[in-house]
């Protein structure tokens, strides 16, 4: 955590993982600013670079749903300031009452608001009585947040995990509120699509702690574009089987080899499989791309 400020505001905070950003997410983050604005305070969420598993149960740990950089940037969207910390093993034994008390004297934090099933401090309580309780001794008001489930749905980055793991891209994104995002960098890859028409940028993930979604060829879009790509080890023209993230970009040719590129899945075409020859794979691909152009162009709102 940082060294502790000589001028530090007055603020009301969250803390949690916060991996996806998802809708639950910033239903709590905007009662987080809600409650700031009625009491002078200034909202800030608190996070973790790493997941906590990742230090308590590595086996356990999940993949993630958002890069660090990425989760930080959604919650700065939503304007809410965003400290990152990573979750260390002098974290892991520090009481609940002892991370309230470093919340108001490094932080400046007044008051937290804590989300339904929030719980946080080695051994921590499991009662929100005694959150509140330990707040008062530490000069942290603590406030309880409504729970977010429309339509009688609970949503979780855990159920939001299974659905992307399963390819269901469409419902994960209804849950996040927006598509799922994979960033990265484009590797020079062995360029076959494009000997077949079909230029493809090659991803190499920016954390390879990331989801991926289940193999298979998705509608997606990146840089603006409707773009379609395939997960998997391109089994017509590879035969060496490596797996892949490769996205063709519909309407754009550029040179993307070492930039940085964002792809938006939308929803999930077919299974990836084998064709007898390549120009069976490439009428196969004129289908996908004018499913890709349809599923884009239903999900952009226009302008």
């Amino acid at each position: 955590m940082r060294e502790k400020a000589t001028a530090t505001p007055r603020r009301i905070a969250v803390v949690g993982m916060f991996d996806g950003v998802h809708a639950g997410h910033r239903h709590l983050l905007s009662q987080l600013k809600e409650e700031g604005q009625k009491i002078g305070l200034s909202p800030m969420a608190i996070t973790f670079s790493n997941h906590p598993l990742e230090l308590i149960a590595p086996e356990k740990a999940p993949e993630l749903l958002t890069s660090p950089g990425r989760k930080r940037r959604l919650i700065e969207e939503l304007g809410v300031e965003c400290e990152m910390i990573p979750f260390d093993e002098r974290l892991r034994t520090t009481t609940a009452a002892g991370f309230l008390r470093t919340l108001r004297e490094h932080y400046g934090v007044e008051a937290l608001v804590m989300g339904f099933n929030n719980r946080f401090g080695h051994a921590a309580p499991r009662d929100f009585n005694e959150y509140r309780r330990l707040g008062e001794i530490c000069g942290v008001n603590v406030v309880p947040a409504t729970e977010y489930a429309p339509d009688g749905r609970k949503i979780s980055s855990t159920e939001i995990r299974r659905l992307i793991a399963e390819g269901d891209v469409a419902t994960a994104a209804s849950l996040l509120g927006r598509p799922y995002t994979i960033e990265g960098i484009v590797e020079e890859g062995k360029q076959l699509g494009r000997t077949i028409g079909f230029p493809t940028a090659n991803l190499r993930p920016a954390d390879p702690r990331q989801l991926i979604p289940k193999g298979g060829v998705y509608a997606t879009s990146a840089l603006g574009y409707p773009a379609m790509t395939n997960i998997g080890s391109r089994p017509t023209v590879d035969t060496a089987g490596t797996p892949t993230i490769e996205t063709h970009i519909i309407g754009m040719d550029a040179d993307l080899y070492g930039k940085p590129l964002a792809i938006a899945f939308h929803r999930r075409l077919r299974d990836e499989r084998r064709f007898p020859s390549i120009e069976a794979l490439r009428f196969q691909l004129a289908a996908d791309r004018a499913a890709a152009m349809e599923a884009y162009k239903s999900d952009t709102p226009p302008t």
